[in-house]
């Protein structure tokens, strides 16, 4: 019984602790959507993906946009909404919020994508930075994968690029977030966008949170644990209790099955000839019998 309450002790304990972990990584997937590729402009044609998280186990999360003022959903398919969103050709009326939302009308942080009918933009990350980590931001020229010398701008500050074509925020801080944009002489600007920094705190999602498919399926495996430990435990005991009884029955049956029975009968052979002969030794015959 010691036994039993320990491992239904620590499989709780286990229980809790994931538990824990997915509400930390679920409350870092539902902050934002997630944009692939992780920039927030793109030029007209090009391509790109929204998926939502999910803020718990049980409820699906569709992706949302503004069109113009009004929300409709991500997919231009009417009557159509899904947790993943792929614009695969996309114009200038693609540009806006994007959003993720839920039956009871929860909504996520929105991300600002911008597409833009100019010849640059800037290369800038969707998802929100975490403080302290390193970001770069680069100038990008349309149909053209050389590198051009730009200017960066921040909240409207030309920044020292040092004639260069992205320019490296180390160290990034709470104060460095702000709307960026870069220009290329003789070829435009690019539209501004903001760069979102999440300061480290205790709020902050640990980065080996588990996602909540990780977590089912652990869950499963230490239940699956848990019932094979207590079968074990109540056949070991059941065995435990037949013992005495089994050894009292078995031992007289041991005794007579070492005893062997056996008998031998024969007839005196007489020699009147050796047809006579021959079948008097098939008369005569041994028999062994033994249980």
């Amino acid at each position: 019984m010691e036994v039993t309450a320990l491992c239904i002790h620590v499989w709780v304990n286990v229980f809790v602790l994931l538990a824990a972990q997915v509400h930390f990584a679920q409350k870092a997937d539902a902050a934002f959507p997630h944009i692939s590729p992780n920039r927030l402009q793109f030029f007209v044609y090009e391509s790109f993906s929204v998926r939502c998280g999910k803020l718990d186990l049980f409820t699906e999360w569709r992706v949302m946009r503004s069109h113009g003022n009004i929300p409709a959903n991500c997919s231009e398919t009417p009557n159509t909404s899904a947790s993943s969103c792929t614009i695969k050709k996309t114009f200038q009326r693609h540009s806006g919020e994007y959003w993720c939302e839920n039956e009871q009308g929860e909504r996520s942080d929105a991300v600002n994508i911008t597409v833009t009918g100019g010849s640059v933009i800037l290369d800038i990350p969707a998802q929100p930075v975490i403080e302290g980590n390193d970001v770069s931001l680069r100038c990008m020229k349309e149909n053209s994968e050389s590198r051009h010398i730009a200017d960066f701008y921040k909240d409207g500050v030309g920044l020292d690029s040092k004639y260069k074509s992205s320019i490296a925020i180390q160290n990034i801080s709470k104060s460095d977030e702000g709307l960026y944009k870069c220009s290329m002489s003789g070829v435009g600007e690019s539209p501004a966008s903001r760069l979102l920094v999440f300061k480290q705190s205790e709020e902050t999602p640990p980065s080996h949170s588990v996602s909540p498919q990780t977590f089912i399926l652990l869950w499963t495996l230490s239940s699956v644990v848990l019932v094979a430990l207590l079968l074990l435990m109540g056949v070991l005991l059941s065995r435990k209790h037949k013992e005495p009884e089994a050894s009292r029955t078995t031992a007289p049956r041991l005794l007579e099955d070492n005893i062997i029975y056996s008998s031998v009968n024969y007839k005196p052979l007489t020699a009147n000839g050796p047809t006579d002969l021959a079948k008097q030794s098939k008369a005569g015959r041994l028999t062994v019998q033994a249980n």
